[in-house]
């Protein structure tokens, strides 16, 4: 199929063959057909969904005042871990940051401690960069459309569809996890999700059946039934209401769908974290180099490419250069912290030190009183390790 498309690309690419609109639908239908469902199936679908969700929808605290400030807050924290765990996480927020012109005046410090335990770090400073550009650009108000809204920083094709069409009621497709996999199973879509040729179909499909009225109501309703019904594993197909519709339930296919290329391989990394403690006060390091948890806080680090015991680590360059060939004792030293993020896993040690004197102060590096540690913004593994030592209380 794919030497065929690049066949059917070629062909009617060439500007003096069709027009481009004419050649868009001819690739469209000759690859992927399905895409061409008739108007009397794109109504049946919507009906089947909006009934759906009106009798299965969660109450969610973002659903009773969609603003297009609280529509964009949820879908970035629900774009890093489930709904359960984001609505503290966002109740958290908003009360801290009720309104974008509030967000745009804060803190990078303290809005990266409002997102602390979520990960993916980049995404909490682009929502302050974003709120700045809604606030100097836009006299503080939010932009009212999809090709306006995409260009805030942070924002991708997903989160503002959903904006969009959820404040706005603009007719575009909000396509996430869910979504994929709802079509992908729902027309036995033999094409990787995660393919470019794959990300055309499904936003072409996704589209021919977003509802023009109320496009955010179904929007909301796929999302839903992907999240509740649709399930990635052991979906119940027997109380679905797409039973007769449903090409992979009729092929009894359901689990190998959706298709995706196989995923990046997880990175194995291995930190030594030097926790130095005098008089009260922690050494911390503020990491600022490009690299996960930029702009949090953690210890001095040596970072090194497999496991080292203890006693090699003790006679490297990395350990003399840090405490200046002095001898300093280790007053505990913790087991191994398996930390798991989207791509590497990192296997951390924690030396806990009590040296003589602060002569120990590398680059970038202060201490703090254990009475301000808790509102540092620090990378959850951090946050474990004070936590279960009782370094704070």
């Amino acid at each position: 199929i794919f030497n065929y498309q690049l066949f059917i690309l070629e062909v009617v690419g060439k500007d003096n063959f069709f027009p481009r609109i004419l050649a868009k639908q001819f690739y469209f239908f000759f690859v992927f057909p399905t895409l061409f469902i008739t108007a009397m199936n794109t109504l049946h679908f919507r009906k089947i969904f909006i009934s759906w969700y009106e009798s299965n929808k969660r109450d969610l605290p973002w659903r009773v005042s969609p603003t297009p400030y609280r529509v964009w807050i949820s879908e970035i924290i629900l774009q890093q871990t489930r709904v359960d765990q984001g609505i503290n996480y966002y109740n958290r927020f908003i009360e801290k940051f009720p309104d974008c012109t509030t967000l745009a005046a804060s803190s990078e410090n303290d809005v990266l401690k409002m997102w602390q335990g979520l990960g993916y770090y980049s995404r909490a400073r682009n929502l302050l960069y974003a709120s700045k550009q809604i606030f100097n650009n836009h006299n503080g108000i939010f932009p009212n459309r999809f090709e306006e809204i995409k260009k805030l920083k942070g924002v991708g094709e997903y989160t503002a569809a959903a904006i969009a069409s959820i404040s706005f009621n603009e007719p575009v497709a909000a396509i996430d996890g869910n979504v994929y996999r709802v079509l992908s199973r729902l027309f036995s879509a033999e094409i990787p999700i995660n393919s470019v040729e794959g990300k055309k179909y499904f936003k072409e499909l996704a589209n021919q059946l977003v509802d023009p009225i109320d496009p955010g109501n179904f929007n909301q309703a796929i999302m839903e039934f992907g999240a509740l019904q649709c399930v990635p594993v052991n979906p119940d197909c027997t109380s679905c209401p797409f039973q007769s519709e449903c090409k992979a339930f009729k092929n009894d296919s359901v689990k190998r769908f959706p298709l995706k290329i196989k995923a990046t391989k997880v990175r194995d990394r291995y930190f030594n974290y030097l926790v130095i403690e005098f008089e009260d006060k922690i050494l911390f390091h503020k990491r600022i180099e490009k690299d996960i948890w930029k702009n949090l806080y953690d210890f001095p680090l040596i970072e090194t490419n497999h496991p080292v015991n203890p006693e090699v680590l003790f006679h490297s360059e990395d350990w003399n250069q840090l405490f200046n060939n002095k001898m300093v004792s280790v007053k505990n030293l913790s087991n191994v912290f398996i930390h798991q993020l989207s791509h590497q896993r990192i296997h951390t040690r924690f030396y806990h030190i009590v040296p003589n004197s602060k002569e120990v102060t590398p680059a970038n590096c202060l201490f703090i009183d254990k009475k301000n540690i808790l509102g540092l913004p620090v990378p959850k593994l951090i946050e474990r390790y004070l936590l279960e030592t009782e370094l704070i209380n």
